[in-house]
């Protein structure tokens, strides 16, 4: 094909794209208005009444809960639909509660009706509720690796990402290697991860926010967008799909959060940093809504170190009857930061705050838009058959200067997942039956160019690329005795990848690749014993894949990866939970998972990362999780005193694995710290005084294949304490004050693994300081 034909042929899609760009804005603002319009009004159509409709978190209602006005004998109890009318002559303050549940206070006026949420009370860690396999029932009747972290546990620390909050779990690593470019590993998944949150499988209000293509952009999510967090750690492929790191669940609004009110928050700190959130809630008979805005920079600790990021989020929730919930959520994100780069031993020992050669003078950095709406809808049918479906449409715009190109990148991607869930009873206990499917749709538009001193130059090659990815999954929970039962469940997964070089400067050979990996069965099967006394013990086996991400197949330096293989892995794990006594709890787990073809990332001599299957893995692992609950019946000035030991144990090294004939078998796998140990303690009193001491520590985490390289143990201190009090009846207040790396220690969230010229290093800012202000005004 001649170079003009070649040209006229791009220009040509390049128009076709554009129109499609187009279209599709168009329709996701006809989409929009519809959307939003119509659910808006069904919001403010509402009869004037005066009342409550309780409801647990799964929004079923509550019958015979107490709602009673603040410091009198005087109330109601609700009905069978959970509801109780009330007679106000003025506003007041109620106490909602019921037995079992935590209570909540909501300020209530005449002609207004709203709906309360409550969440059970904890008392161990097997009394959570976690949705896990879709089962939604307490963690010490599930089988895996499962944990959760509510509002409060994502709010012990500065409030400025999920980082810290997600590190108290054991088996889970989340680095932060420079401001806002984030990194998870869960059991090890990390190495194939230089960059970016790979491996791992997230969803966002019930839609995948992981793309088709396998990578998850978590750093455009502020804190704000996230009420709750679920980890399922290891393989889910039997209901989730591709990820052999496992499954993060979030969930943007905590319901039991829902109230009329408005709350605004401002908080200061270290190294140039700000943040302000804005949320204003409002919660009627038969619909709630909440809006936040927020907005973070921070200048860094290193030198080119800049972000900040700009959210602006909607949710809907509408009851148009009984059986029949719907949900609508908008998200906008804006997104920018500066990119240091990783340095050498020496120059981190001569100035961890400097930046990598090349970084400032090209301005390696991120600019990142990503447009998201989501629409749902939970129906009960009569015969006790319930189902969810979820459908997701979402635009990305990218923008990556780099110190050796220049990245452009337009992606839509469109979602849906519906779940149906049976219950049955049998003589032996009640089961349940879920089978359902996931679909993806990507269209992906990249261009990488030269970078001229930060600014794009010529085009290198230029790509559309087509994702299509499908999930159809069975699973089912069988009681075989009392205390006895059995979960089998099985996935059909298909994935495909189209993608047409329109320009190829480099090779001077644009053409077509199409890959369809072969489709994959992904079995699990589990069994779970509960023993006198709240004991449990589960035992399971899961098989889970991982295909390689379109990052690992287009890659940077300008060749397309058509060798590269997907991951296959094979987990066996045993859990044994228990509530040794009304203080004490603990949820212990062992695992062996298996590696097959695993990827592993290197650099070339140029600095381009580049990716290849590294043989087997064998990962084996304890985890463990104590609770403390030091005053079961706190009496005096303290309210409660809570302690939580996280204890991790990873032994994972290369079983089989030789590169250029070097034999890396027997090798530890990078990235995995052997012990890790983090302990906190939080004791709140009854005046509004808390406090919360975070230790974490970490051993020495080998760098590259050979273990030549080891970062170095550490240990972090952490400190929040604040004062929570009301001004009049209608606003509440919070001044808070933190300090993190209280022993100001020298150390690296996040590290480059087998990075070319020994450029491992990313440090993590020295001790840091912040403070802040929460008002929330109730109406």
């Amino acid at each position: 094909m001649s170079g003009q034909l070649r040209k006229a042929r791009y220009w040509s899609l390049h128009q076709s794209s554009m129109e499609i760009h187009r279209f599709r804005a168009g329709l996701m603002s006809v989409f929009l208005r519809v959307a939003f319009g119509s659910l808006m009004l069904n919001a403010l159509h509402l009869h004037a009444q005066t009342g409550v409709t309780v409801v647990n978190d799964r929004l079923e209602p509550l019958a015979g809960a107490s709602v009673a006005e603040r410091g009198t004998d005087r109330g109601k109890t609700t009905d069978s639909r959970g509801r109780a009318d009330l007679v106000l002559e003025q506003a007041a303050w109620l106490e909602v509660s019921f037995t079992g549940y935590q209570s909540q206070f909501i300020y209530l006026k005449p002609n207004q009706w709203q709906r309360v949420v409550l969440a059970e009370k904890p008392q161990s860690l097997g009394a959570v509720r976690v949705e896990g396999f879709l089962d939604g029932r307490k963690l010490a009747d599930q089988a895996g690796g499962i944990a959760k972290i509510g509002e409060a546990g994502l709010k012990r620390f500065g409030e400025n990402s999920l980082v810290q909050a997600v590190n108290t779990l054991p088996g889970i690593r989340f680095e932060e290697r420079a401001g806002a470019s984030y990194r998870i590993s869960i059991r090890g998944s990390s190495v194939r991860s230089p960059f970016g949150v790979r491996n791992v499988k997230v969803y966002w209000n019930g839609i995948p926010f992981t793309e088709p293509g396998g990578n998850t952009f978590i750093n455009l999510l502020d804190l704000s967008n996230v009420g709750r967090v679920e980890i399922i750690k290891g393989p889910a492929a039997s209901i989730y799909g591709a990820g052999n790191g496992g499954v993060i669940k979030l969930q943007s609004t905590s319901l039991t959060g829902m109230a009329n009110s408005t709350e605004l928050s401002t908080s200061l700190g270290s190294f140039g940093f700000f943040r302000q959130t804005a949320i204003y809630n409002t919660a009627k008979k038969n619909a709630g809504l909440t809006v936040k805005w927020a907005r973070q920079q921070r200048q860094g600790y290193r030198k080119h170190n800049k972000m900040g990021r700009t959210v602006l989020e909607l949710d809907g929730l509408f009851f148009p009857g009984d059986n029949r919930t719907l949900n609508a959520a908008f998200l906008y994100s804006s997104l920018n930061y500066q990119i240091p780069g990783g340095l050498k031993p020496e120059q981190k020992k001569e100035n961890p705050r400097q930046s990598r050669l090349g970084s400032i003078g090209r301005n390696a950095s991120v600019n990142h838009q990503l447009f998201l709406l989501k629409l749902g809808q939970e129906y009960r049918f009569a015969s006790g058959l319930e189902n969810r479906t979820n459908l997701g449409l979402r635009f990305n715009r990218f923008e990556n200067p780099f110190i050796l190109d220049y990245k452009k990148d337009n992606q839509q991607v469109l979602s849906a997942r519906t779940e149906f869930i049976k219950s049955f009873k049998t003589k032996a206990g009640a089961g349940k039956i879920t089978f359902g499917t996931e679909y993806q749709h990507s269209f992906f538009d990249g261009k990488n160019f030269g970078n001229m001193a930060g600014r794009a130059d010529t085009i290198r090659f230029a790509d559309e690329v087509k994702v299509r990815q499908s999930t159809t999954f069975f699973n089912a929970r069988l009681p075989l005795a009392k205390t006895l039962e059995l979960t089998a469940g099985i996935s059909l997964n298909t994935l495909t990848y189209h993608i047409d070089r329109l320009v190829d400067r480099i090779n001077n050979k644009p053409y077509s690749f199409r890959k369809p990996f072969a489709n994959i069965w992904s079995p699990r099967i589990a069994v779970s014993k509960r023993f006198k006394g709240n004991y449990s013990l589960h035992l399971s086996f899961s098989n889970g894949f991982s295909p390689p991400t379109t990052t690992e197949v287009r890659t940077n330096n300008g060749d397309l990866n058509t060798e590269i293989q997907g991951e296959k892995g094979s987990n066996i794990e045993l859990n044994f939970r228990a509530a040794v006594n009304r203080h004490l709890s603990f949820d212990l787990a062992l695992f062996q998972f298996r590696l097959a073809d695993a990827i592993t990332s290197f650099t070339n001599r140029q600095g381009v990362q580049l990716f290849k299957n590294a043989g087997e893995t064998r990962n084996r692992g304890i985890e463990l999780k104590l609770q403390n609950n030091w005053l079961p019946s706190p009496r005096g000035a303290i309210k409660s005193l809570n302690s939580e030991l996280a204890y991790t144990y990873h032994d994972f090294w290369y079983q089989n694995f030789i590169d250029a004939g070097d034999d890396f078998s027997g090798n530890a796998l990078p990235g995995t710290a052997p012990h890790v140990l983090n302990l906190t303690t939080d004791l709140a009193l009854k005046n509004g005084f808390y406090l919360n001491a975070t230790y974490h520590y970490a051993d020495p985490i080998p760098l590259n294949d050979e273990n030549s390289f080891f970062s170095q143990a550490y240990n972090l201190l952490n400190l929040r304490a604040g004062f929570k009090g009301n001004i009049r009846e209608y606003t509440n207040f919070e001044l808070f004050f933190g300090v993190e790396n209280l022993f100001d220690v020298n150390y690296s969230l996040g590290n480059d693994l087998n990075a070319f010229g020994r450029r491992y290093f990313q440090p993590a800012p020295e001790i840091n300081y912040y403070f802040g202000l929460k008002l929330k005004f109730n109406h």
